[in-house]
């Protein structure tokens, strides 16, 4: 895939994630293409609430999560291999990186949220020699101390036991980036979304990729079934290319034709 970035840029961006745990690539996306993804996002809000009702949502914590966007449309494929960003994932993971996760996030004013006490979005209890998982957070709106920028507690990344809370709060940093801007970070990385205190949402869209032989959140192949090409570098992403045979008989077949392709890991 070409790369967007100088090869300077791009080496800072790897060192960044590699020692503080994350990186911000700015100017990603234009003010018009974060109007046509706003546009986009509230509609599939609105959508989400009356199928599957505001109570269920309420219950489920599910408000404002839009899960697997690029289902609805295909607008939102784009991101995942985003010539801005995905080179720096697949330098970090591997070339044969695939997405764990696709969520929209919508934070209300003053409304709590499931992603404001610390955790990390790769919950494990060991920390590997190579990492194992990366997000990119796009930003849609402004990120900042009102709308309720996202804060990290930067090289817990490389920590497998849970700091204190005084530790965390002592070292916590809260991440302001303009719109249009994209987080990068090592899913290990301990963190926590902030309180919207501004009268406006705020929008954003999490990417997690993983290596290919851990589970995706949800089963993308059957998900999107037909939906997008499964020969090309989306459909590697997307989990084509690491689908675990169903029977020995899927297992032996023509190497070409493996649902499991070599060298996935």
């Amino acid at each position: 895939m070409e790369l967007t970035l100088t090869h300077s840029e791009y080496e800072k961006h790897i060192d960044r994630i590699n020692v503080d745990g994350y990186t911000i690539i700015e100017n990603v996306l234009t003010p018009d293409e974060l109007k046509i993804i706003s546009e986009k996002l509230d509609k599939f809000d609105e959508e989400e609430r009356n199928e599957f009702g505001r109570e269920r949502l309420e219950k489920l914590n599910e408000i404002g999560i839009l899960r697997i966007i690029l289902k609805k449309d295909e607008y939102f494929s784009t991101l995942v291999i985003h010539p801005k960003v995905y080179p720096i994932i697949s330098a970090i993971v591997g070339e044969t990186a695939i997405l764990h996760l696709q969520n929209a996030i919508i934070v209300y004013p003053e409304r709590k949220h499931g992603q404001s006490h610390f955790h990390r979005d790769f919950a494990k209890d060991f920390v590997s020699n190579k990492p194992l998982s990366i997000n990119a957070l796009w930003m849609i709106d402004n990120f900042n101390e009102e709308t309720g920028a996202t804060s990290v507690v930067p090289g817990t990344h490389l920590q497998n036991n849970w700091p204190s809370q005084e530790y965390l709060e002592e070292r916590v940093v809260q991440v302001n980036a303009k719109a249009g801007s994209v987080m990068v970070f090592d899913s290990m990385l301990i963190h926590r979304g902030g309180s919207n205190k501004s009268n406006i949402i705020r929008r954003a869209i999490n990417h997690q990729y993983t290596r290919p032989f851990i589970k995706q959140q949800i089963d993308l192949p059957s998900y999107l079934g037909k939906k997008y090409d499964k020969q090309g570098k989306l459909g590697q992403v997307l989990g084509y290319w690491s689908i675990p045979p169903k029977t020995v008989e899927e297992f032996r077949c023509d190497p070409d034709k493996r649902t499991y392709r070599s060298g996935q890991g």
